[in-house]
């Protein structure tokens, strides 16, 4: 599995331009916003904005497959941006505008260009046994040999290339990057694996989980190249990973940490070199959150005390009627401990229509990290060096029903 597909599960969805540093002081916020959508399939509906804590308002964008819009912050330093796409789907952001001057939202996205390409694999025989696989970029896998011509699908232009041996249980034995391949259409390269590519397993302890949580029996580790072309799965085993050899400068692994409970779950992805120190973030406290089952449902008890909280994303999915995910920073939340999830049903705001009955599900992540909460984006590895970490702990119900008595999670 590529690296960016296994995280991108707990993608915050997002990607942000940071303000730079400017003298000894920091640049001052903007005193605009300016919105863009990405949408190449035309999902896009409509938009709407929110300066401070005052009213939404209907945000016009321009553009094709890339809309923008940009309106006055009229001196406050907080704003809101929500869009509708495909009819039932809802994003928000709430934030300050020196956390992210310039949101982008997607309501489509377009599958990269890819390009045939041949590597043409030789392996040592003596790292060879039955069952043996080989992968390109973790994926393309073919029975392993002395000699294998893996016929890949890649983007064209300067790539990078993990190739590993795997083993019949898909563990790896031997990983190697190859740099700045020139892949075209009918191209091809040749690559070796030999016995000094083989580097010695590198072990780990897994975190363990609080009370009334269970650990995955192993943790999943990544290989990222410093040019974000190139990364698949390189676990030698549950608790260990094999180094990749050729191994360079700007280089990452990333461990991905998994802990359920019952309307619950801890995630924690960490990038680095060297031997990963693991760990989970703190749960939610039993029955700490209280929430109303309405249509746009009002949340108490978001009083976390984590040093690193960077904010929270909530996910309401009414089936076949509304899918509404916003996303707020602590610093938009400021002092206040509760939140209610925007109504934008207006025909002049986003124009959909507010369910009165049915049901879903309902969930809440509080993310920790070392970056502010729109940089921490797994869909934009550039963004991530090693001791980079993001951490989700989450609570969540399967039986949200339009119409109920408030519930407790988790």
């Amino acid at each position: 599995m590529h690296i960016s597909r296994a995280v991108g599960l707990f993608s915050l969805g997002l990607l942000v331009t940071l303000l730079a540093a400017c003298g000894s002081g920091s640049t001052p916020p903007p005193s605009s916003i300016t919105l863009t959508v990405e949408d190449p399939l035309g999902s896009f509906n409509a938009a709407a904005y929110q300066v401070g804590s005052g009213s939404w308002q209907a945000l016009s964008m321009t553009g094709t497959t890339t809309k923008t819009a940009t309106f006055s912050l009229n001196g406050q330093s907080k704003y809101g941006v929500a869009v509708r796409c495909s009819s039932l789907v809802v994003n928000v952001i709430q934030a300050t505008a020196s956390e992210l001057p310039n949101p982008k939202l997607e309501c489509s996205s377009s599958t990269p260009a890819t390009v045939s390409f041949t590597v043409n694999v030789s392996v040592d025989n003596s790292l060879l046994a039955s069952g043996d696989q080989v992968c390109i970029n973790g994926s393309g896998c073919q029975p392993a040999s002395n000699n294998v011509a893996i016929m890949a699908n890649l983007e064209p232009g300067s790539r990078d290339l993990l190739i590993v041996l795997t083993d019949s249980s898909n563990m790896v034995k031997v990983a190697k990057v190859v740099k700045g391949v020139n892949v075209s259409a009918g191209g091809s390269t040749n690559v070796s694996l030999a016995s000094s590519d083989q580097l010695t397993p590198v072990s780990f302890t897994l975190p363990t989980p609080p009370a009334g949580y269970t650990a995955f029996p192993g943790a999943l580790v990544f290989y990222a190249s410093a040019s974000n072309t190139g990364g698949g799965e390189v676990n030698a085993s549950p608790t260990s990973y094999r180094p990749v050899s050729g191994f360079g400068s700007g280089d990452r692994y990333v461990a991905l940490s998994i802990a359920m409970a019952t309307n619950a779950s801890l995630t924690s992805i960490q990038f680095f070199t060297g031997t990963p120190s693991l760990s989970l973030p703190a749960p939610w406290t039993a029955g700490s959150l209280s929430v109303n089952q309405t249509a746009h449902p009002s949340i108490s008890g978001l009083s976390r005390s984590d040093s690193d909280l960077q904010g929270y994303r909530i996910y309401l999915q009414l089936t076949a009627q509304l899918y509404y995910t916003a996303t707020l920073s602590k610093s938009w939340l400021g002092s206040t401990t509760t939140y209610t999830l925007p109504d934008l049903s207006a025909p002049g705001l986003l124009g959909y229509t507010t369910p009165t009955s049915g049901g879903g599900s309902f969930k809440i992540d509080a993310i920790l990290g070392n970056k502010n909460l729109f940089a921490l984006d797994v869909n934009n590895l550039s963004a991530f060096q090693s001791g980079d970490y993001l951490q989700v702990a989450t609570a969540e119900t399967n039986s949200f029903t339009v119409g109920g008595g408030s519930i407790s999670l988790p």
